[in-house]
C-alpha cells in the first residue's frame, strides 16, 4: 500500500468516527502536530562548518480505544511523522505510518491487571523508563510489552516484560515503496529486559523501586564504527523518593547501580569486560504563595563515565530513556560521542525559575553547568581531554488556547566547554502547534 493512500484512509477513518457519536465506552482521536525546527553547532561546535539546519515536521495520529466486555478493553493507534528540510534543501521526506499503540487490557478483578502489546511506560520522570526508540525522534515513545500489575492501597507491583528491536518486526508498516531508507530504525541493536516495579503512595510521599535485567544485542552499525558495541547485559537496581519537606518545599532524589558485562569486540582481541555504573540525580523545588505562581527549582544528576584507564566498562546505561529530558539541542551534541541521547559521563547543576502569569500561558527559563566525569573516549577530532561540556540555556513558553488548541516556544543555546576542540555557540529554536480531537461516551 503506497504512503498516499494510506495517508488517505487514516485522515478518512478519523474524519468519519470523529463527525459520529461514538458507541457507549468507545473512545475515538486525532491529533495534528506541526512543528518548526531550527539549529546550528549542535555536533562539532564550530561556526566554520555548514552545518545549521531548518526543517518542518508534522506529526499525524488517529487512535480508538474499544471495551470488550466487562473485563477487557482493546486499543490501536497509527503515527506517520512527514519532514521538510529547508537548509539543507530536500524533498518532503514522506515517512512510514505506523502502530503507535496496539494493546489489550485485562482486569479479572480489583487488584490485578495486564496490559499487552505495544504501549507507553513512563515511571516517575523517565531516568529509566520512556522511550524504547530513541532513534525514531519524537515520533512515537512507546516500548513492546507486558505489564502484569497487582495494586492493594496505595501499593502497586508490576512485572514488566520489554522487547524492542533495532527496526519494527511485530506488526505491519505501512510505506510507499518498502525501501528500506523510508523505514525508520528505531534502535542501533535488538533490546530486551525483564524487570519489576514497585510503587507506594501515601500522603504527598512517593516511593518507588525497580529491578532492570536488559540485554542489548545485534549492532547494525559496522564493526569498524567507533560506536559499536559488543553483545551486553547490564542489571540496573534503583529507586527513588519524593516527599514534601514543607509547605510549598518538595524534595526528590533517584538513585541506581549497574553491573553486567559484555563481550568482547568480535574479530578483536579486545576482552570481555564486566560492567560497573551508576546514575542519580536530586532535586529541591520551592513553590511561592503569589498571583504569578512561580516554582524555583535546583538540581543535579550524576551519571558514571567509563575510565579508559581500567577494563571495567564504568558508563550509566540509560536503558530506555534515550529522549530530551534535560534537553533538547544537546541530545544532538551527544550523537558523535556515544549515539543521540546517550545520557551518561554526566555531571549537572540545574536551575530553573517558572512562572504563570496566566491560566492558559506557562513560562520556564532554566540554567545548566556540564561536565564530564572522564575524557571523551569517542574518536574524532571534535574532543578535547577536558571535563567541561559547557553551559546551556532553555527558555520555554507553553500556551494553551483551548482545550483542542495548545503550543510552545523553546530557545536553547549551549557554549561549549572544554570537552570539545570547537568553542562556538550552539542554538535550538522551535515553535510548535497541536490540534487534538477526542470523543468518549
Amino acid at each position: 500500500m503506497s504512503l498516499a493512500r494510506a495517508l488517505s484512509i487514516l485522515c478518512l477513518s478519523a474524519g468519519t468516527l470523529l463527525a459520529q457519536e461514538p458507541p457507549s465506552g468507545v473512545e475515538v482521536g486525532f491529533q495534528e502536530r506541526v512543528r518548526s525546527e531550527s539549529w546550528d553547532n549542535l555536533t562539532d561546535h564550530r561556526t566554520a562548518t555548514p552545518d545549521d539546519r531548518i526543517q518542518y515536521r508534522f506529526r499525524t495520529r488517529f487512535w480508538v480505544g474499544v471495551p470488550l466486555g466487562r473485563d477487557f478493553t482493546f486499543a490501536a493507534g497509527l503515527v506517520n511523522e512527514n519532514r521538510k528540510l529547508v537548509r539543507p534543501d530536500q524533498a518532503v521526506h514522506g515517512r512510514e505510518v505506523v502502530f503507535e499503540t496496539f494493546y489489550l487490557d485485562w482486569h479479572p478483578g480489583s487488584a490485578w491487571s495486564l496490559r499487552a502489546g505495544r504501549q507507553t511506560l513512563m515511571r516517575g520522570d523517565g531516568f529509566v523508563l520512556w522511550d524504547g526508540g530513541a532513534l525514531d525522534g519524537s515520533r512515537a515513545a512507546y516500548v513492546n510489552a507486558l505489564d502484569l500489575a497487582w495494586t492493594s492501597g496505595g501499593l502497586k507491583v508490576e512485572l514488566l516484560a520489554i522487547s524492542d528491536p533495532f527496526k519494527d518486526r511485530y506488526l505491519p508498516r505501512l510505506n510507499e515503496s518498502g525501501n528500506p531508507k523510508e523505514r525508520q530504525l528505531l534502535n542501533e541493536r535488538d533490546e530486551a529486559a525483564l524487570g519489576i516495579y514497585a510503587t507506594w503512595r501515601k500522603v504527598g510521599r512517593d516511593l518507588q523501586a525497580y529491578a532492570f535485567h536488559k540485554t542489548e544485542r545485534r549492532d547494525v552499525r559496522a564493526l569498524a564504527d567507533p560506536l559499536f558495541t559488543p553483545d551486553r547485559r547490564v542489571e540496573t537496581l534503583g529507586a527513588r523518593l519524593s516527599e514534601p519537606l514543607a509547605r510549598g518545599l518538595t524534595a526528590t532524589a533517584e538513585g541506581a547501580l549497574q553491573s553486567g558485562r559484555q563481550e568482547g569486540r568480535p574479530g578483536t582481541l579486545e576482552p570481555s569486560s564486566t560492567i560497573r555504573a551508576w546514575g542519580a540525580q536530586a532535586k529541591v523545588t520551592r513553590t511561592f504563595e503569589h498571583p504569578l505562581r512561580p516554582e524555583v527549582t535546583l538540581g543535579w544528576v550524576g551519571l558514571s563515565g567509563d575510565d579508559p584507564a581500567t577494563p571495567t566498562r564504568e558508563g550509566w546505561d540509560p536503558l530506555f530513556s534515550r529522549w530530551p529530558k534535560w534537553s533538547e539541542l544537546y541530545v544532538y551534541s551527544q550523537v558523535l560521542e556515544a549515539g543521540v541521547a546517550s545520557w551518561s559521563n554526566l555531571r549537572m547543576w540545574e536551575a530553573t525559575v517558572q512562572v504563570r502569569p496566566h491560566a492558559r500561558l506557562g513560562l520556564r527559563v532554566s540554567a545548566f553547568w556540564l561536565r564530564a566525569f572522564e575524557p571523551a573516549t569517542a574518536r574524532g577530532a571534535i574532543f578535547a581531554p577536558g571535563m567541561g561540556r559547557g553551559r546551556l540555556l532553555e527558555a520555554r513558553a507553553d500556551l494553551t488556547l483551548t482545550d483542542r488548541w495548545q503550543g510552545h516556544l523553546l530557545w536553547e543555546r549551549l557554549d561549549p566547554g572544554t570537552f570539545y576542540t570547537g568553542r562556538d555557540a550552539g542554538h535550538f529554536f522551535r515553535v510548535e502547534a497541536v490540534y487534538t480531537l477526542t470523543r468518549r461516551r
